[in-house]
């Protein structure tokens, strides 16, 4: 997969895996978002924890509350246990924020891309995210988005470590495609190193976007397939996800 959009598709399916936070949107009031998720930890645990502290980029949910609820004798045990109360307590802030005005704003060129993608027989959606399943899908439908991800993929309630969240999406598109798809077919669209990493770990083809909160050189560095500064050049993305 080049850059450049020029290498010709060498035909077959392939499914595109979407990151959400920092590759599809961003909070649209970050620091509300933060001390609302903060004040949902305290009502579930008693404790925020270092959740102020802890850098979300391209983490799990649970690894992001495990360490940041670490220091106050939260075990795993006890986190997997509250899951289901914080996937909904989340859900709700979403809903929340919504009904106060734009909750998320969609990264540049993401609906275009994703009109394109969704009427070329060539792709299939899906997400791969750190998010909790019912919270992933919340976020997609506060930004209007969530029209285009009817194929269920991997999600932070799957599994802590993003590493294993490819081989999920797998097993689940196989269940949906009647086939297994190979991994030199499935492309994860992240803005982090960690994206660039899971789809190293599994095999998968990853085009890295600079989004999010680290730079085109930054994500260079980790040598993804392909890198662009945003998803805004609709022809030139799907070229690229076509030539994989």
């Amino acid at each position: 997969m080049k850059a450049t959009g020029t290498e010709p598709a060498r035909g077959g399916l392939r499914a595109i895996l979407f990151d959400i936070d920092g590759t599809l949107l961003r909070a649209a009031r970050r620091l509300e978002y933060r001390e609302l998720m903060c004040a949902m930890l305290a009502q579930i645990f008693g404790t925020e924890g270092r959740l102020r502290e802890v850098d979300f980029s391209g983490r799990t949910d649970p690894a992001i509350y495990r360490e940041a609820l670490a220091h106050a004798g939260i075990d795993g045990e006890r986190l997997r246990e509250a899951i289901p109360r914080l996937e909904e307590a989340s859900v709700e802030i979403v809903h929340r924020m919504a009904r106060t005005g734009p909750a998320f704003l969609l990264c540049p060129g993401v609906r275009e891309l994703l009109e394109a993608l969704s009427a070329d027989d060539r792709f299939v959606l899906t997400l791969l995210t750190g998010n909790l399943e019912r919270l992933a899908h919340a976020k997609l439908q506060a930004a209007g988005i969530g029209e285009y991800f009817r194929v269920r993929g991997a999600y932070g309630s799957d599994d802590e470590d993003r590493d294993r969240l490819p081989a999920i999406a797998a097993r689940r598109l196989a269940e949906h495609l009647g086939r297994p798809l190979p991994a030199e077919r499935m492309i994860i669209v992240g803005d982090t190193p960690r994206d660039i990493a899971c789809a190293r770990h599994f095999g998968a083809r990853v085009l890295a976007v600079a989004t999010g909160h680290h730079t085109i050189d930054q994500l260079g560095r980790h040598s993804p397939d392909a890198l662009v500064p945003d998803l805004s050049d609709t022809m030139r993305i799907v070229e690229i996800l076509a030539g994989a």
